[in-house]
Parts: C-alpha cells; structure tokens; sequence
C-alpha cells in the first residue's frame, strides 16, 4: 500500500490499522490483511447506487456534445450491468427502453459485452448462467459459444459493438474507463448504423478520449 499509493510507511500502517478497527479490514493471525465484516456495507451502498463520480458525468456530457449522438454510462450495479446516465447529442437517437436504471440483456448491448469481457471469471460465469440469450433482432448473438468469443474480441481490441444486435438499425460502440488497472464503467455512443460507417473513426477516437478524461487517478 505504501508503494502503490506513495504513503509513507507510518501513514500506511496507521490507515491500515484504523480500517481494522473500524472493521472494514481484518487481519489474520500471519498477519495478512482481509476485508472484514463492514466491507459488504460499502459494498452494498455503492452496489444499490446510480450515483456516478462527477467525472464520469463531465466525460459522458462532453462526449455527447462532441459526437452529437447519444451518449450512455454504465457499470456494474447489484450484479447487472447498469445504465447509471445518458446525455443526448444534437443527433440524438432514442433506443426504446435504454433509460437510467436499466440492467436487461446483456449479450445484445455493447456496454453488457464489454463488462462482461472484463468482469472476474466467477462473476462472468455466473452471469452467463443465469443469461437467456433472448434473440432481439436478426443480428443478436443468440449462443454462449459466440458470446465468449466476443469477449475474446473486445479484450484483444478494448472496444465493445452492437451492430443492430439491440435494436435494428442502431450501431453502439463502448470503451471502458479504467482506473489502476481495473475496469469500472464504461462510456458507450449509440447511432444509426448508416452514419457510425461514415462516422466510425471519429466516433472511436472521442470515445477514447472520453474514457481517459473520466477516469479520476492518473498515472
């Protein structure tokens, strides 16, 4: 801890020791550290939240005005993938049902995709086996086999599609905001697949910059 965020090591121990007692830390008798007993109260507080750092918010605004298309950012909430905001571009494209709060069909939304792809193994695996792979349209991937080499996909390129897989003729690209190494959240663009063909390279560049704008530790 005293390496990773440049404390010194008496400052270390004291937050160390202070989370213990307070009980969100434990340690065992190797004098290893754990989370203790309160972790799961934070926990649950932020997992039952659509509250979004005002980072994330400033990045999701900014990108909507400088793509001019609907903007979305999502993250894992209570063990969905959740839509936490939207803003709207001046060429705004308003996907039926894609509102704050929703967690549905994962495999047919780029930002699901994409978390999924990046989500620890156990939560991956549990997700899929409780998902139905629900045909939306004639493109949604509608097999477990498809999906994981989707997953491979999006880790090799770090960018999440849905080509008309939600709703047809609506082209949504995701990119993940990452902060010390770890996948948070994700900003995605939703857009009529006539113009993401004209607009891709553009669109893809501003969500980067989104995505590194957002993220609230720099290296």
């Amino acid at each position: 801890m005293s390496n990773q965020f440049n404390l010194s090591l008496p400052t270390a121990y004291h937050l160390l020791t202070t989370l213990v007692r307070e009980g969100i830390l434990s340690k065992d008798a190797r004098r290893r550290y754990a989370l203790g007993p309160l972790a799961s109260v934070i926990a649950d507080a932020v997992a039952g939240s659509l509250v979004a750092p005002q980072q994330y918010l400033d990045a999701l605004t900014s990108l909507a005005a400088s793509t001019r298309e609907t903007a979305y950012l999502s993250a894992w909430r209570g063990g969905r993938v959740t839509i936490l905001q939207s803003a709207e571009g001046v060429h705004a494209v308003r996907v039926a049902g894609l509102t704050r709060g929703y967690c549905d069909h994962l495999h047919a939304r780029a930002s699901g995709k994409l978390l999924l792809a990046y989500a620890p193994e156990y939560l991956r695996n549990s997700q899929l086996e409780q998902l139905k792979l629900t045909r939306l349209t004639s493109n949604t991937i509608t097999t477990r086999r498809e999906l994981v080499a989707e997953f491979a996909r999006i880790i090799n390129e770090g960018v999440a599609h849905d080509n008309g897989e939600f709703s047809e003729d609506v082209y949504c690209v995701s990119v993940p905001i990452i902060e010390r190494g770890s996948v948070v959240a994700c900003l995605t663009v939703s857009v009529p697949v006539g113009r993401y063909q004209s607009d891709s390279a553009m669109i893809l560049a501003r969500l980067q910059d989104a995505a590194e704008a957002a993220r609230v530790t720099h290296s």
